[in-house]
C-alpha cells in the first residue's frame, strides 16, 4: 500500500516509521525543514506519565507510556528519563481525587505525599498545610529532539521517503495514494474545519540547579518544571497563551507568562531573586475540553490533531492509530472520545 504522510512532527513520523516496518511505501511530507523550531514537536524535553486527572487518559497511557522504551530499544539512543512525577495541589481539588482515583481503578503504583513527606522526592518544594503531592514513579521526561532524530533515523532504514518544503494538498495526493494521514499540528486548519485554537506559549530556563522528578502544579494556569538542565530549570504554563496564526504572528516571549515563572520560582522553590537564563516559545493547538481529534477528511484521508499540550508525550502511540486507520484495522469512529465530523475548508 502506498501512504502519504502530511507532517514531520512526532506523530507524522511516528506514523510514517510504524506504516513502514508494517511494509508499506510510505512518504513523509513536510512543508519546512526536519526538526524545525515553528511547531509543537521541537525542543529538549517533554513531561511523560502514566497519571491524569483524565483516568481515559491513564488508561491510553497504559499502552503509549512503554512505547518510548519501545524506540529506545529500536534505535539505541536514550530518549526516556524516568525520574518520576509529582501532581500537586489543594488536597481536596477535584483533579487531585480523580487523578488518585483512575491511578486506584486502574491498579497504577502512587503514593500520597503531605508538606513533610514530599521532600524526601523534592527537597526544595515548598508545599502548603492543606496541599498534597500525587507521585508516581512511571513518569519523567523524554528528550523531544533525540525522539524526532531517532524515529527519522528508523524511517529511513525501512526505506520512508521524504519530501521537505513540500506543502502539499491532501486531496490531491490521495488521487495517487492508497492513504493520506494528516499530522501537520498547529497547520490542521490549512484543510479542515476544527475547533482549535492555535497559541504561543512561553517557556524560560531559571537560572538555578534543582534535581529531582517533574512536577505539575494543579492550578488555573498548570505551571510545570522540569529537574534542571545545564541552562537551569525548565518551567512552563499550560494554560493556552495569546492566539495566534501559525504562519502570519510573530513568536515574541509572553511577557506574563514570564511573570508567573518567575512567581512559581519564588513561591515554590524558594529562589529569592530568580534569573531567567533564556526564554522561548512554541505553539499549542487546543481544543476547548482539551481532548484530541481525530477523523476523516475523505475516504481514504485520516487526520488527528494530538493536542492540547500533552499530544507529544502519546506520539508514537497516535501514530499507531493513524496508521491503522490507513490499513483499515481501526477507524476514527471506533475512538467516540476523539471523533470528530469535519469539512473540507
Amino acid at each position: 500500500m502506498k501512504v502519504a504522510i502530511v507532517g514531520a512532527g512526532i506523530c507524522g513520523l511516528s506514523a510514517a516509521h510504524t506504516a513502514a516496518i508494517r511494509g508499506h511505501e510510505v512518504t513523509l511530507f513536510e512543508q519546512f525543514d526536519l526538526f524545525h523550531d515553528k511547531g509543537s514537536s521541537h525542543g529538549a524535553s517533554r513531561i511523560v506519565r502514566r497519571a491524569y486527572p483524565d483516568a481515559f487518559y491513564t488508561q491510553c497511557m497504559a499502552e503509549a507510556y512503554p512505547m518510548w522504551r519501545s524506540l529506545e530499544e529500536a534505535s539505541g539512543n536514550k530518549i526516556l528519563h524516568e525520574v518520576g512525577l509529582l501532581y500537586f495541589g489543594d488536597a481536596g481539588a477535584s483533579n487531585i481525587v480523580s487523578v488518585s482515583d483512575g491511578l486506584k481503578s486502574l491498579d497504577v503504583p502512587f503514593e500520597v505525599l503531605d508538606s513533610k513527606s514530599v521532600r524526601s522526592r523534592l527537597p526544595e518544594l515548598n508545599l502548603a498545610s492543606e496541599e498534597v503531592a500525587i507521585w508516581t514513579a512511571e513518569a519523567g521526561w523524554v528528550e523531544a529532539d533525540t525522539a524526532l532524530t531517532s524515529t527519522n533515523q528508523l524511517c529511513k532504514i525501512h526505506g520512508v521517503q521524504t519530501e521537505i518544503h513540500s506543502r502539499v494538498d491532501p486531496l490531491e495526493l490521495s488521487k495517487q495514494f492508497d492513504a493520506v494521514l494528516i499530522a501537520s499540528g498547529a497547520w490542521i486548519n490549512q484543510w479542515l474545519n476544527v475547533p482549535v485554537r492555535v497559541s504561543k506559549q512561553t517557556f524560560a530556563y531559571v537560572d538555578v540547579q534543582i534535581p529531582g522528578p517533574v512536577w505539575i502544579e494543579d492550578s488555573e494556569d498548570n505551571p510545570y518544571g522540569f529537574p534542571s538542565e545545564p541552562q537551569g530549570q525548565k518551567i512552563g504554563i499550560h494554560k493556552p497563551g495569546p492566539e495566534i496564526h501559525p504562519d502570519i504572528d510573530g513568536r515574541e516571549i509572553d511577557q506574563s507568562s514570564i511573570d508567573r515563572i518567575l512567581e512559581c520560582a519564588r513561591e515554590r522553590f524558594s529562589v529569592l531573586k530568580p534569573v531567567i537564563s533564556s526564554a522561548k516559545t512554541c505553539l499549542y493547538t487546543s481544543t476547548t475540553n482539551e481532548d484530541f481529534l481525530m477523523g476523516n477528511l475523505a475516504p481514504n484521508v485520516f487526520f488527528a490533531s494530538a493536542c492540547s499540550g500533552h499530544g507529544f508525550k502519546m506520539g508514537p502511540w497516535i501514530g499507531k492509530l493513524l496508521a491503522d486507520f490507513a490499513e483499515g484495522t481501526d477507524s476514527p469512529e471506533q475512538h467516540p472520545r476523539f471523533y470528530f465530523t469535519c469539512e473540507t475548508d
